[in-house]
């Protein structure tokens, strides 16, 4: 079962990324697709989490909460560099999180330094130590509504 689910889940994948459906192509994809399910199928544990279909959705709805934060910060990071007077007010931040899965805060860091004007620089079970370009508060729950957001939310439907 792991290696079904795993080499369909490759395979759209490689589709995807070589956009291209000649034979020698499918050929190779199906050969590649086959030795990553091999190996890895003992890595994964297939459980009924994985045909939710409502997780796929919000993974998806994750994905443009992403791109929201992702544009924000770039047009915020843009002010910073053309403004004259370079305003930033750079500190490391320790915000709390709730996920407990290790895929879901190695995402949702993986998020938070994607974003320009934060960068994670350790996850631990409870907590992101991050730096922040300007900390426009010191009150822990509004840092965390600045750099976390809905994103944790989202992300604890998706893998918890």
């Amino acid at each position: 079962m792991e290696f079904l689910v795993i080499f369909i889940l490759t395979f759209i994948v490689w589709m995807i990324l070589t956009w291209n459906v000649e034979f020698l192509n499918i050929l190779i994809g199906i050969l590649t697709c086959s030795f990553v399910s091999f190996l890895f199928r003992k890595e994964f544990k297939i459980d009924r989490k994985v045909f939710e279909i409502k997780r796929y959705l919000y993974f998806i709805e994750y994905i443009f909460v992403f791109i929201y934060y992702m544009i924000k910060a770039n047009i915020l990071m843009a002010y910073r560099v053309l403004s004259p007077r370079l305003p930033i007010k750079p500190a490391i931040v320790k915000i709390p999180i709730e996920l407990k899965s290790t895929l879901a805060r190695t995402i949702l860091a993986n998020s938070i330094t994607l974003t320009p004007g934060t960068f994670t620089i350790k996850i631990t079970d409870e907590y992101l130590y991050i730096h922040w370009i300007y900390v426009y508060t010191y009150e822990k729950q509004k840092q965390k509504e600045y750099i976390v957001g809905i994103m944790e939310k989202i992300l604890k439907r998706v893998f918890e």
